[in-house]
C-alpha cells in the first residue's frame, strides 16, 4: 500500500514538472516573436530612411510637417507673420517743374504683416513709400503716406503715417559762375593750372522757390583734373551753394558746362643755399659746411611767383652737429611759398668741426635802421662805437674784418631819450657768432631841424 503511495507522489511530481517546461516554451515563442516583429521594424525604417528611392518622399514629407507646423495654430488656423522695413525710400508725386517741395522725410518704416511665405515675399520687393500731391497748390500740407509695391497678399502700416509739407513756387534767377579744381592732389605738381574758358558763359540760370534763391551765395563748376598734363577740356558738374559753404538743393539750368583749361610749366634754375640757424655745442666750431651734390636747382610755380625768387634754401641746424669729425648729413631743400615742385628735394652736406678761435675788433660803429619819421640824434653818431669779439674756427675768425660787421639800432617813431637795444649783422660768414661789450645804447632823439 506504500508502493502505492509513493508511485502516485511520483507521477505527480513529473507531471508539474512537465507543465512547467511546456509553460517555458510558450514564453520563449513570444519571445521570439516580439523579437521578430521590432526586426522587421528596423529593417523597415532603415529601408525607408536610408534608401534613396524613398529619401525624396520622406524629406517632402518631413517639410509639409513643418510647413503645417509653423502655418498653423493648434486649431487649424492660418498663423501670420510681420517684418519691420527701415529706411524706405519715399516719393512724392508733384508738379517739380511749377513747385519746389520741402519738408518731405527722408525715408520711412514700414511694417508688413500677412501670412509667413507672403510677408517674406513681400519683403524682398522694391517697395516704397509714397505720398500724391497732384492737384495740390501753394501752401503746406498734411498728407497721408501709402507703401507701394508690396502686393495685395500682405498688410502694410507706414510711420509715420503722414507728413506735413510745404510746396512753393519757382522761379528763375541769374548767378555768375565761379569754379573750383578737385582731385589736385592726383595731378603732378610740376603743372600750373591755367584760369579756365566755359563754352556757355559764365551766367547760370537756376529755377527754385524764393526762399531758395536767397540763401544762395554762389554756384560752381567742379572742374576734376586727376592725370591731367597737358590742355583739357571737360563737362564740370554745376553745384549751388550758401553762405555756409553748404550745398543747396535747386535746379540749376544747365547742370553742367563745358570748361577747357590750359596748363603750363613755368620753372626757373636757381641757387641752394645753405642757412645755418641753432648754435654749435659749447667748445666746438664749424670750420666749413657746403653742399656737395647739388648747387642749383629748377623749380616749378606760377609766374607771379618765380619773379620774386632768386635762390632756395637749405636749413642747417648747427646744434645737431656734435662729433668733431667730418661727416655728410643729408638735408632737404626748403621751398618758398607758392612753389609747387623743385627737381632737387634733398642735398647732401659735408660738414668740418674745429675747436673754437675768438678775437675782439675794436670800435665798430653804430648805425640806424628805421628811421621812417626822419629824426636826428642830438650827439653824433660816428663818435658812438663798441668793441665785437668773433667767435668761431681759426679760419673763420681770421677771414672777418670790422667792415664785415655792421652793430645798429632801431630809431623810435618820437623824439625823447632812450635806452635802445644793439644789434649785430655779418656778411657773407654764417659760421661765427658775434658778441658786443655792451647790449644797449642811451641816445637821445629830436627832429632833424633841431
Amino acid at each position: 500500500m506504500s508502493q502505492l503511495n509513493n508511485s502516485d507522489k511520483k507521477l505527480e511530481t513529473a507531471k508539474k514538472i512537465a507543465s512547467k517546461g511546456n509553460n517555458r516554451s510558450q514564453y520563449e515563442t513570444i519571445e521570439e516573436n516580439i523579437l521578430k516583429f521590432f526586426r522587421w521594424i528596423s529593417s523597415l525604417i532603415d529601408r525607408v530612411f536610408f534608401s534613396t528611392r524613398y529619401l525624396g518622399v520622406f524629406a517632402l514629407l518631413l517639410a509639409c510637417l513643418a510647413y503645417f507646423v509653423a502655418t498653423y495654430d493648434s486649431s487649424g488656423n492660418v498663423l501670420s507673420s510681420s517684418k519691420v522695413l527701415s529706411n524706405v525710400a519715399i516719393n512724392a508725386r508733384y508738379n517739380s517743374e511749377t513747385f519746389e517741395l520741402s519738408g518731405l522725410p527722408s525715408a520711412c518704416e514700414i511694417v508688413i504683416t500677412g501670412e509667413a511665405a507672403s510677408v517674406n515675399n513681400a519683403a524682398s520687393k522694391k517697395g516704397y513709400c509714397q505720398i500724391d500731391l497732384e492737384g495740390y497748390t501753394e501752401g503746406t500740407h498734411t498728407i497721408k503716406m501709402n507703401a507701394v509695391g508690396y502686393g495685395d497678399n500682405v498688410s502694410t502700416i507706414v510711420s509715420p503715417s503722414e507728413v506735413t509739407i510745404t510746396l512753393k513756387k519757382k522761379t528763375t534767377r541769374q548767378f555768375d559762375l565761379s569754379y573750383d579744381f578737385i582731385n589736385q592732389n592726383q595731378m603732378d605738381s610740376r603743372y600750373i593750372l591755367g584760369e579756365p574758358s566755359f563754352a556757355q558763359g559764365t551766367k547760370i540760370n537756376i529755377r527754385a522757390s524764393q526762399d531758395t534763391l536767397n540763401s544762395i551765395a554762389l554756384v560752381k563748376a567742379l572742374i576734376d583734373v586727376s592725370g591731367q598734363t597737358s590742355d583739357f577740356e571737360i563737362e564740370a558738374p554745376l553745384v549751388a551753394y550758401d553762405r555756409n559753404g553748404q550745398a543747396v538743393n535747386a535746379e540749376i539750368v544747365p547742370s553742367s558746362i563745358t570748361a577747357s583749361i590750359r596748363i603750363s610749366s613755368p620753372s626757373i634754375e636757381v641757387p641752394i643755399r645753405l642757412n645755418p640757424i641753432g648754435q654749435v655745442p659749447v667748445g666746438l666750431a664749424i670750420d666749413t659746411a657746403q653742399i656737395i651734390d647739388h648747387q642749383t636747382t629748377r623749380i616749378y610755380a606760377p609766374e607771379s611767383v618765380l619773379n620774386g625768387i632768386s635762390e632756395v634754401y637749405v636749413n642747417f641746424d648747427m646744434s645737431t652737429v656734435t662729433e668733431n669729425v667730418d661727416k655728410e648729413i643729408m638735408l632737404p631743400v626748403t621751398l618758398p611759398s607758392g612753389v609747387s615742385a623743385s627737381d632737387v628735394t634733398v642735398v647732401n652736406v659735408r660738414v668740418t668741426l674745429s675747436t673754437v678761435d675768438t678775437i675782439t675788433l675794436e670800435d665798430i660803429p653804430l648805425s640806424v635802421h628805421n628811421n621812417y619819421n626822419n629824426l636826428a640824434i642830438s650827439s653824433d653818431i660816428e663818435f658812438m662805437s663798441v668793441n665785437v669779439t668773433v667767435s668761431g674756427s681759426t679760419n673763420n675768425v681770421n677771414a672777418v674784418s670790422a667792415n664785415d660787421i655792421e652793430v645798429f639800432f632801431d630809431m623810435p617813431e618820437e623824439p625823447g631819450t632812450y635806452t635802445l637795444p644793439l644789434q649785430a649783422t655779418i656778411s657773407d660768414n654764417p659760421f661765427v657768432s658775434l658778441e658786443l661789450e655792451r647790449s644797449s645804447v642811451t641816445v637821445t632823439i629830436v627832429e632833424a631841424n633841431q
